[in-house]
């Protein structure tokens, strides 16, 4: 069985603080994996350290069985991600935006010319592709994140809260794509939002402290604990009702 995601032995030190401690982990082909934690579990580190964005004290993670610290561009190649709060320069539109993003992943002429008309409608901007960024609400910034994470087609999508700043029918809409793309590709999604993660995902990894609590199939824990939100709770401590 191909693993696109694996984690070896991952550490994190700021300064003295242990952001993650020894982590382990093994996302399975074509797997939607929701990644759940409290506020400073390590959830975003981890996403960094799959990104390139930030390097490991010790371990290891590979894309696509790439070293993602010894070869980057070569495993980002392979991902498209959402990362923390995503911002763009405010003076071009959707359309200028995604072009230069092609372009830096070497895409070029009628490939590209169609592609950002395909992830546009997707993530349903058609109105907006050629009104300047700096008109767009939060929620409209998350949707062309969106497009600009699928734009390249990547095999692996990284997600870190995606459906941030999206009014109600916003994620729907989103989880209605990442649905939809998720059938052929390999989703790493971290939320706070339960809900989101149980009809995204059939996976989640549960982590606190840097340290992985419980990677299992939603069903099983929904079975164990009675509700993901139980198993959620009680294994980060947390008292429940």
């Amino acid at each position: 069985m191909r693993e696109p995601i694996v984690i070896e032995n991952l550490s994190k030190y700021y300064n003295k603080f242990l952001a993650l401690d020894n982590l382990c982990l093994r996302v399975a082909e074509n797997e939607n994996v929701g990644l759940l934690g409290p506020n400073g579990a390590g959830k975003s580190t981890t996403l960094k350290i799959l990104c390139g964005l930030i390097r490991p004290s010790s371990g290891a993670a590979y894309i696509d069985g790439i070293n993602i610290a010894e070869k980057p561009e070569q495993a980002l190649s392979r991902i498209g991600a959402i990362v923390e709060t995503p911002e763009f320069y405010p003076f071009l539109t959707p359309e200028e935006t995604l072009s230069y993003f092609g372009r830096l992943r070497g895409m070029r002429g009628d490939r590209l010319r169609h592609r950002i008309k395909e992830v546009i409608q997707l993530v349903k901007l058609e109105d907006w592709s050629t009104v300047k960024i700096e008109k767009f609400s939060r929620g409209m910034k998350q949707r062309l994140a969106v497009a600009q994470a699928l734009l390249h087609d990547p095999p692996i999508l990284i997600l870190d809260e995606p459906a941030l700043g999206l009014d109600p029918r916003g994620v729907v809409e989103f989880r209605q794509i990442i649905e939809e793309v998720g059938k052929k590709k390999t989703v790493f999604f971290a939320s706070h939002q339960l809900g989101e993660v149980t009809q995204i995902c059939n996976q989640v990894a549960i982590i606190d402290h840097g340290k992985l609590l419980a990677y299992d199939n939603i069903a099983q824990l929904e079975e164990k604990y009675q509700s993901l939100e139980r198993a959620y709770l009680a294994l980060t401590g947390e008292p429940i009702e």
